[in-house]
This record gives C-alpha cells, structure tokens and sequence, in this order.
C-alpha cells in the first residue's frame, strides 16, 4: 500500500468507483450554485493569516513533520477557490465550495498518471484538516449547517464507492441436520487436538512463563518470522477460551468443561467450532495490534463470502516483494490466517476458491458473527478517534 509524503495511503481509494460515484459527481453539478456577498476585505491577507495558525496548529499535533507540507497545499486550494468563487470567505466555505473542491479532485483521479490518486486524496484529505482546524480554533464563522455539508461533501469523497462490506446476517445458511454437522465437525483436527491438551494438563502442566507455555503448546510465537507454524497456538486459545482448560498461577490444568469434551454432544462440539473461529478472529483491545486486526478483518470477510456463492480466491502463494514494514507484516499475517484456516479444514479449497463446507457453516458462521477484529471496545473507546480511523482502514 503506497503512501506519499503526507502519509496519505494511495490504496484506500478504490481503482473504479462505478456508476454510485459517477451518480454523486452528476448530482453535485446539478445543484444550485449559490450566489456570495462581494468580499469585505483582501482575501489573500485573509488566506494567510490563517495559515499562519494552521501551521501554529498542526505544529502541535501529530503531523508536525508535515506542517509545511499541508500548509503549503491548503494555501494554494484557498487561493484556487477564491480565485474561481466570486466572495469566497476561507473561514466560511459554502457547500458549493465543497462541491467545487470535490469536482476538481474527481478531475485529477481522470488523469493518466501514477501520482492522480494520491493527488487527488490529498487535496480533500489536507482540506478536511484545514476545516477540522478552524472549528476546533473556534475560527470557522459559516453556519453549522454549512460546516456539516462541507465536511459530509469531503468525507464521501474519500470513502469512495467502497466494496460492500459482509455481515452474518447476509449468509443464507444450507439445511444441515445434526447428524451433519456432528460428522463434520468430528472430521476436523480441532476435536482431537482439543483432547490432546486436555490429557496433557490432566496432572498439571508448568507454564510459568512464555518459553514454557510455548513448548506446552508445541509451536513457535505467531508472527511473521513464523508464519509456517500450525495451529497449536489456536487450539490451546480455544480450550482456554471455553475452559476445557484454565491456567492456576504457573500451571495448566483441566477446567471446568474438560468433562464434556468426551461425550462428543452435537451443542457441545457445535459451540466449540464457534468458539474455535471467534477466539482467531477476535483482537486485544488492551493490547491493540492493527496489523493483525486487519488481518482478522479479512480473514472474517474471506469466510462469509466463502459461505456465498461468489467464492473467495485463493492467493496462497502470492508474492509480497514490493511490500515492505507494516504493509508486508499485514500481508503476511493475513496470509497465515487464511493458511491457518484451510490447516485446520474450516476452509476447503475447490480449485482456485475458498469455501466453507456446508456441514460446517452454521458453526462458523456464529463464531463469525460473535468475532471482534479490533477487540471488544466500550461506547467511550468508540467515540474516540483512533478507533474510527483504525476501522476505517479495516474496510479499505
């Protein structure tokens, strides 16, 4: 995923925007331009007072070492729509001034050059601060309303026309009788590895620190120097998780389900395929890790398209070396994931595609439904905007 000097991602934009877009562009043009008083005072002396705060302003956040950068971009966007927009106020933009500055970034994305995207993002993405900086200064003289329009007008442009994102709710799941799935399931790995940890820690197992745990468990550390390990690491998540297992200070023993794993139930080996998808798919809010969130994004996105009809591809195999730092880290941990899936038979591959058996589905599909890709957030963690940029990225 390129990024350009403004940090700005070059991929979060989709490469065709299809007919919603084009739709959005005729409706912008189709509406009525709204005629300004003439101006008061010398704009350009405007324009550059403001400024001034603007790199006062940005100079105390988090992009400081792009102070210039920006500044340098949202004068000359101030200085473009004044020139094109008779009374044009760079505190008090219109909604037509929104709609001009879109327009002109829609023009750019035409272009045949390499660059017109990351232009084009840059030019709405820089504006956006701008506005974001003169409310947040108590600088912004327009109305509410207008302020509201301008900044919807800017965001819808970089949102784009975003793939459709699946939910639970959108799979129609096959008739499959118990009889089905308990034969499914039982066909799996999981089950035998499930009992495997159970009769390891019957007598207690030391698992006093990191190195111990990991030998317990049989596997190396999951990350990108050892995407080639199996599933253990999930497996041990799992019995934890629905306390086949529990860890009593330095030691592993059976916990208080380990009895019900043996009888094999069609509910009980049902809730542990559930819980067995929810555990890998699920984040640390206390430990955040958007690398990895990402990657169980995807990974929950490739299982329910993988329980429709227009199969997921599989790119086992694909080459990341263009990809370097974090982008290659998400690439490879996305690719561990869906592996790590297909290991343990929750994925099946029928020639190039992915697909869920249909014995298994509704299992899979409550874990799915109950995953949390960034962790379980409270409503205050919600509002906050780190995590609204973090589940924007998610969805790009």
């Amino acid at each position: 995923m390129p990024t350009d000097k403004l940090g700005v991602m070059g991929s979060k934009r989709p490469a065709n925007r299809g007919q919603k877009r084009a739709e959005k562009t005729k409706a912008r043009q189709r509406r009525h331009q709204q005629s300004r008083p003439a101006p008061t005072g010398a704009v350009t002396e405007r324009i550059a007072d403001l400024i001034d705060g603007f790199v006062e302003w940005l100079d105390e956040s988090e992009m400081s070492e792009q102070s210039e950068a920006i500044s340098r971009l949202v004068s000359s966007t101030l200085t473009q729509l004044a020139g094109a927009r008779h009374g044009f106020s760079p505190s008090a933009w219109l909604p037509a001034d929104a709609h001009l500055l879109v327009d002109a970034a829609e023009r750019i994305l035409q272009e045949d050059s390499d660059t017109a995207e990351d232009t084009a993002v840059n030019l709405v993405l820089t504006s956006l601060q701008y506005l974001t900086f003169l409310d947040e200064t108590d600088l912004w003289d327009g109305s509410p309303e207008d302020y509201a329009h301008c900044m919807e007008d800017l965001s819808d442009f970089l949102e784009g026309d975003e793939p459709d994102m699946l939910d639970a709710d959108d799979i129609d799941l096959p008739d499959v009788s118990l009889a089905q799935e308990l034969a499914a399931i039982s066909a799996l790995p999981l089950l035998p590895a499930l009992d495997d940890i159970v009769a390891r820690v019957a007598d207690g197992l030391a698992v006093g620190d990191d190195a111990e745990l990991q030998r317990a468990v049989g596997s190396a550390p999951l990350d990108p120097s050892h995407l080639g390990v199996g599933a253990a690491v999930d497996y041990w998540s799992t019995a934890i998780a629905t306390e086949l297992i529990r860890i009593d200070g330095d030691t592993a023993r059976p916990g208080d389900n380990a009895h019900s794993l043996a009888g094999r139930g069609a509910e009980t080996v049902h809730e542990l395929v559930a819980e067995h998808v929810r555990v890998q798919l699920s984040g640390d809010a206390d430990d955040p890790d958007v690398s990895r969130s990402l990657a169980n994004t995807f990974a929950v996105q490739t299982l329910l398209a993988a329980m429709t009809d227009e199969l997921p591809i599989n790119n086992e195999g694909e080459d990341y070396a263009e990809l370097e730092g974090e982008d290659l880290r998400t690439a490879q941990l996305i690719d561990h994931r869906v592996r790590s899936l297909i290991e343990q038979g929750i994925l099946v591959r029928i020639e190039e595609v992915l697909a869920v058996p249909h014995a298994l589905r509704p299992a899979v599909l409550d874990g799915v439904a109950e995953a949390q890709p960034f962790g379980v957030m409270d409503e205050e963690s919600q509002d906050d905007p780190l995590y609204s940029s973090v589940e924007d990225s998610a969805s790009s």
